[in-house]
């Protein structure tokens, strides 16, 4: 039992920090764009987010 509740405490620090992670990404892409006047993929690509994750990212900077 001790266990199982550890690993679901374990699983849920590990979203939440995923979830910070991609929060603080997200302004830095923001901040460069607002900043240099670069497009997203030239923020992502000069911050090398890798290819793949680039349509997430997309996806967040559409919603206010």
């Amino acid at each position: 039992m001790c266990d199982a509740l550890r690993e679901l405490m374990r699983e849920e620090i590990e979203e939440e920090r995923r979830k910070a992670e991609q929060e603080t990404l997200l302004g830095a892409i923001k901040n460069l764009m607002a900043n240099l006047k670069m497009t997203a993929d030239q923020a992502m690509s000069a911050m090398s987010i890798p290819a793949e994750k680039w349509e997430e990212y997309r996806v967040k900077l559409q919603k206010p």
